[in-house]
Protein backbone atom coordinates (compact mmCIF):
# COMPACT_ATOMS: atom_id res chain seq x y z
CA UNK A 1 0.00 0.00 0.00
CA UNK A 2 1.15 3.29 -0.87
CA UNK A 3 2.21 5.75 2.37
CA UNK A 4 -0.08 8.89 2.40
CA UNK A 5 2.62 11.28 1.26
CA UNK A 6 3.42 9.75 -2.23
CA UNK A 7 -0.48 9.44 -2.74
CA UNK A 8 -0.67 13.02 -2.65
CA UNK A 9 1.87 13.85 -4.81
CA UNK A 10 0.69 11.44 -7.03
CA UNK A 11 -2.65 13.57 -6.55
CA UNK A 12 -0.61 16.95 -7.26
CA UNK A 13 1.25 15.55 -10.25
CA UNK A 14 -2.08 14.59 -12.12
CA UNK A 15 -3.65 18.22 -11.29
CA UNK A 16 -0.62 20.12 -11.85
CA UNK A 17 -0.62 17.93 -15.49
CA UNK A 18 -4.18 17.58 -16.78
CA UNK A 19 -5.88 21.12 -17.71
CA UNK A 20 -8.95 22.26 -16.22
CA UNK A 21 -10.04 22.74 -19.39
CA UNK A 22 -10.14 19.09 -19.77
CA UNK A 23 -11.89 18.52 -16.35
CA UNK A 24 -14.72 21.01 -17.22
CA UNK A 25 -15.14 19.88 -21.06
CA UNK A 26 -15.75 16.11 -19.23
CA UNK A 27 -18.04 17.84 -16.60
CA UNK A 28 -20.28 20.33 -17.83
CA UNK A 29 -20.04 19.04 -21.69
CA UNK A 30 -19.84 15.52 -22.46
CA UNK A 31 -21.69 14.33 -18.98
CA UNK A 32 -24.64 16.20 -19.52
CA UNK A 33 -24.59 14.83 -22.90
CA UNK A 34 -24.67 11.52 -22.76
CA UNK A 35 -25.94 11.32 -19.50
CA UNK A 36 -29.06 13.69 -20.57
CA UNK A 37 -32.18 13.65 -18.63
CA UNK A 38 -31.15 10.68 -16.21
CA UNK A 39 -27.80 12.31 -15.43
CA UNK A 40 -28.64 13.61 -11.67
CA UNK A 41 -29.22 10.19 -10.51
CA UNK A 42 -26.45 8.29 -12.62
CA UNK A 43 -24.08 10.97 -10.99
CA UNK A 44 -25.71 10.07 -7.52
CA UNK A 45 -24.92 6.38 -8.44
CA UNK A 46 -21.52 7.12 -10.21
CA UNK A 47 -20.32 9.17 -6.43
CA UNK A 48 -20.99 6.13 -4.85
CA UNK A 49 -19.45 3.65 -6.51
CA UNK A 50 -16.04 5.64 -7.07
CA UNK A 51 -15.98 5.86 -3.37
CA UNK A 52 -16.45 2.20 -3.10
CA UNK A 53 -13.28 1.95 -6.35
CA UNK A 54 -11.29 4.04 -3.95
CA UNK A 55 -12.20 2.90 -0.49
CA UNK A 56 -9.13 0.70 -0.55
CA UNK A 57 -6.85 3.30 -1.20
CA UNK A 58 -6.74 4.58 3.20
CA UNK A 59 -4.15 7.07 2.67
CA UNK A 60 -6.67 8.85 -0.08
CA UNK A 61 -9.65 8.76 1.77
CA UNK A 62 -8.28 9.95 5.80
CA UNK A 63 -10.14 13.38 5.06
CA UNK A 64 -13.07 14.09 3.12
CA UNK A 65 -12.13 18.15 2.95
CA UNK A 66 -8.38 17.06 1.44
CA UNK A 67 -9.96 14.29 -0.75
CA UNK A 68 -12.38 17.10 -2.56
CA UNK A 69 -9.73 19.59 -2.83
CA UNK A 70 -7.56 17.16 -4.64
CA UNK A 71 -10.50 15.85 -6.54
CA UNK A 72 -11.05 19.76 -7.57
CA UNK A 73 -13.91 19.50 -6.47
CA UNK A 74 -13.98 22.78 -4.10
CA UNK A 75 -13.41 23.25 -0.53
CA UNK A 76 -15.62 21.19 1.64
CA UNK A 77 -16.61 22.10 5.10
CA UNK A 78 -18.47 20.43 7.83
CA UNK A 79 -20.90 22.77 9.32
CA UNK A 80 -23.16 21.08 11.50
CA UNK A 81 -23.68 17.47 13.20
CA UNK A 82 -26.45 16.10 14.09
CA UNK A 83 -27.00 12.26 15.84
CA UNK A 84 -28.50 11.30 11.96
CA UNK A 85 -27.45 13.87 10.16
CA UNK A 86 -24.27 15.45 8.76
CA UNK A 87 -24.02 18.72 6.82
CA UNK A 88 -21.92 19.96 4.57
CA UNK A 89 -20.73 23.78 2.82
CA UNK A 90 -19.42 22.73 -0.51
CA UNK A 91 -17.61 25.76 -2.49
CA UNK A 92 -17.16 24.73 -5.92
CA UNK A 93 -16.05 28.11 -7.96
CA UNK A 94 -15.13 25.75 -10.96
CA UNK A 95 -18.74 24.65 -11.33
CA UNK A 96 -21.20 26.24 -14.27
CA UNK A 97 -24.33 27.72 -12.82
CA UNK A 98 -27.10 25.33 -12.81
CA UNK A 99 -24.94 22.11 -13.03
CA UNK A 100 -25.79 19.18 -10.09
CA UNK A 101 -23.98 18.31 -6.96
CA UNK A 102 -25.08 14.72 -7.26
CA UNK A 103 -21.46 13.19 -7.68
CA UNK A 104 -20.72 15.05 -4.58
CA UNK A 105 -23.58 14.19 -2.89
CA UNK A 106 -23.31 10.56 -4.20
CA UNK A 107 -19.69 9.88 -2.84
CA UNK A 108 -20.20 11.47 0.65
CA UNK A 109 -23.64 9.16 0.98
CA UNK A 110 -21.66 6.28 0.90
CA UNK A 111 -18.50 7.59 2.52
CA UNK A 112 -21.35 8.19 5.72
CA UNK A 113 -23.01 4.88 5.08
CA UNK A 114 -19.39 2.07 5.69
CA UNK A 115 -18.46 4.76 8.40
CA UNK A 116 -21.93 4.29 10.17
CA UNK A 117 -23.13 1.30 8.77
CA UNK A 118 -26.30 2.54 8.20
CA UNK A 119 -28.48 3.24 4.97
CA UNK A 120 -27.64 6.67 4.20
CA UNK A 121 -29.25 9.23 1.68
CA UNK A 122 -27.65 12.71 0.22
CA UNK A 123 -29.58 15.64 -1.42
CA UNK A 124 -27.92 18.98 -1.74
CA UNK A 125 -29.05 22.94 -2.54
CA UNK A 126 -27.21 25.75 -4.18
CA UNK A 127 -27.09 28.33 -2.00
CA UNK A 128 -24.73 30.90 -3.64
CA UNK A 129 -24.48 30.88 -7.27
CA UNK A 130 -21.15 33.25 -7.71
CA UNK A 131 -19.01 31.52 -6.46
CA UNK A 132 -20.97 28.11 -6.83
CA UNK A 133 -21.87 27.07 -3.44
CA UNK A 134 -23.61 24.46 -2.59
CA UNK A 135 -24.88 22.43 1.15
CA UNK A 136 -24.72 19.03 1.34
CA UNK A 137 -26.74 17.05 3.64
CA UNK A 138 -26.27 13.32 4.41
CA UNK A 139 -29.21 11.08 6.39
CA UNK A 140 -29.13 7.86 7.94
CA UNK A 141 -31.50 5.64 10.16
CA UNK A 142 -29.70 3.77 12.80
CA UNK A 143 -32.21 1.21 12.52
CA UNK A 144 -31.26 0.68 8.89
CA UNK A 145 -27.95 -1.24 8.73
CA UNK A 146 -26.38 -2.30 5.91
CA UNK A 147 -24.15 -5.14 5.58
CA UNK A 148 -20.65 -4.09 4.13
CA UNK A 149 -19.11 -7.59 3.20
Amino acid sequence: MKKKSQMIREIEDVNDTVPAFSNHILRHVLLPELLGKEEEMILYWAGKALYRKLASSQALLEDKASFFSAAAWGELELIKEKRTELHYELLSPKMEKGRPFTLEAGFLSEWTEVETGCTTEATYEVVKKDPCTCRITVKWDPKDQVNLD
